[in-house]
């Protein structure tokens, strides 16, 4: 008996120890066999609808994997719930993690906001299905939320261990609450649920950066997500579908995400119609806008910038998409680049190259900034609004005026770092070193009117959590928090052509401390199952098994 509690137990460590460190892809593919859906490993089988790759590293990269490529000859929904339930199937146990990090506990001590927010999105759910079964069935745009849930619906029922059964259920179930994490940013100031700044701040924080090399010579488009450090459980994700390239441009799209989530939700996404996304978010202070927030005749932001990432064949057209049927959930800066637009060495083009949208409740505004790239040579994002008529509405000016250059565009931190070093990208290397810098103790524009005399969030890559938790701050986002850059994404014209970019898994390290949960004073409250210790990897460049290029 001694001898096989041992040998339980060995096997047991070497499981723990193992988990994490995959060194090659796991497959299975959905294939049909004697007229009937069954799931198989390997993905060679004769008639196959789906094939699906799956790798967790992320104790050795920080980043676990996913390619799930469908083929064209199968109706597209069977297509989409297959896509989805392969991804939940190998993903599963990652997946149950992040749900118990990022989404077990949302509702703990706040039945009332969480009874709220159910009514809402039962109601959005009713229209939405009300939605697909009247229109006409050739509807470019529904098709496409159509193909969307089938998707999460097949990823839902495969987490849940229920049979292959291609369908769309409208269900409030955590993996839906997972893609609407962007939403709820908003959703919880509209149905008035009451947050801790230290533990999860409101709407987030990101940096993102277009640049133009010298002389023209490349293009460079990169994003670092920033939120609570319990989200850091990521994919690096490829969807190829088999759709119609004529109607669906971006019928394939690689990403930074999470676990059970459809798109990128940082955002950083390259599409094969030679689209490149980001977005950082942009926060509503003018809290009567959310009157203009309802649950009948919108749709939540994940699915909008799925429908416009597949169908929209420039940056002008993304912004017209992705402005229909605005929720007013999830207000962020987009930045849109068009690199089918682009030729080294060239001039830029007078127009279409680069768009920005900014929304909120109720209002949308954009624009094609070509003319700003060309000017300048950069256009940086920071969770601040670029467009008069935003900055307005939203409630900044008012904000800055209470806490001053944090709220201002052109004079906050991060805007004074990007416009003194964005001369120094020319490369993939240096775009990473600007996007990755904090040195908070020795720069300049990471001084505030604090104790000590500085914040790490005043960084293009912010760690909150390096801030003294018995410091003083000008306001509680400025200070000790569970918040910081959780990656870096970064690509270049070369890249893009395969889809493919460099990432960094983590928190920044280097001129700061890597990040060790046994060292964060917050470890014992914020979940983070299924983690490593220490976050300290390299840069890597997946390169994709599926044969993908714009």
């Amino acid at each position: 008996m001694k001898v096989l509690i041992g040998l339980l137990l060995a096997t047991l460590v070497a499981s723990q120890s193992s988990e994490g460190r995959d060194e090659h892809y796991t497959y299975k593919q959905l294939c049909i066999v004697d007229n009937k859906p069954q799931v198989l490993d390997g993905f060679d089988c004769r008639n196959q609808v789906a094939v699906a790759r799956w790798q967790n590293a992320v104790n050795t990269t920080g980043w676990t994997f996913l390619e799930v490529e469908t083929k064209e000859k199968y109706c597209p929904q069977l297509q989409a719930y297959s896509a989805g339930y392969l991804e939940g199937l190998l993903s599963k146990t990652v997946l149950s993690y992040h749900l118990k990090n990022a989404q077990e506990d949302y509702c703990k001590n706040f039945t009332g906001y969480c009874s709220r927010l159910s009514d809402f999105l039962t109601e959005n759910q009713k229209w939405i299905q009300s939605s697909l079964e009247s229109v006409a069935p050739d509807d470019l745009y529904w098709g496409a939320v159509n193909r969307t849930y089938h998707q999460i619906s097949g990823l839902i029922d495969a987490y849940e261990g229920r049979e292959f059964n291609p369908r769309i259920t409208y269900e409030l179930h955590p993996i839906l609450y997972l893609n609407l994490n962007g939403d709820f940013y908003d959703l919880e100031k509209k149905l008035n649920k009451t947050r801790d700044p230290a533990v999860d701040q409101t709407g987030g924080k990101c940096s993102g950066l277009i640049k133009v090399a010298p002389g023209n010579a490349d293009l460079f488009i990169s994003q670092v997500t920033m939120s609570g450090f319990q989200n850091m459980l990521r994919v690096i994700k490829l969807y190829k579908f088999g759709y119609d390239r004529q109607f669906y441009p971006g019928y394939g799209s690689s990403f930074s995400s999470y676990p059970g989530l459809l798109y990128s939700s940082d955002d950083f996404a390259l599409q094969t119609s030679g689209l490149a996304v980001i977005e950082t978010t942009i926060s509503v202070f003018n809290t009567s806008l959310f009157e203009n927030t309802k649950p009948v005749g919108q749709l939540p932001t994940w699915i909008r910038a799925i429908v416009s990432n597949q169908l929209a064949r420039d940056a002008r057209e993304w912004c017209k998409l992705f402005a229909l049927y605005n929720s007013g959930t999830y207000n962020n800066q987009w930045a849109v680049l068009d690199y089918k637009k682009f030729k080294p060495n060239q001039p830029l083009p007078k127009y279409g190259l680069f768009y920005v949208l900014e929304q909120m409740p109720g209002k949308i505004v954009y624009s094609d900034l070509t003319w700003f790239i060309e000017k300048y040579s950069y256009f940086p994002s920071y969770n601040i609004p670029f467009f008069k008529e935003i900055t307005e509405i939203s409630g900044f000016i008012g904000q800055a005026a209470k806490l001053g250059d944090w709220f201002k565009w052109g004079s906050s931190p991060r805007a004074k770092i990007f416009e003194r070093d964005h001369i120094k990208v020319h490369d993939l290397d240096t775009l990473t070193a600007l996007m990755r810098y904090n040195d908070y103790q020795n720069e300049e524009f990471s001084k505030c009117k604090c104790n000590p005399p500085y914040s790490a969030e005043a960084a293009i890559s912010a760690r909150g959590d390096l801030n003294p938790a018995n410091g003083t701050y000008e306001f509680p986002g400025q200070g000790h928090v569970n918040h910081g850059a959780l990656d870096y994404k970064g690509t270049n014209v070369e890249l893009m052509k395969k889809l493919q970019f460099v990432a960094q898994g983590g928190p920044t390290w280097g001129k700061v401390p890597s990040f060790k949960w046994s060292e964060f004073d917050f470890k014992d409250k914020v979940s983070h199952v299924g983690h490593p210790d220490e976050w300290k990897f390299n840069t890597l460049v997946h390169k994709w098994e599926t044969e993908v290029s714009m």
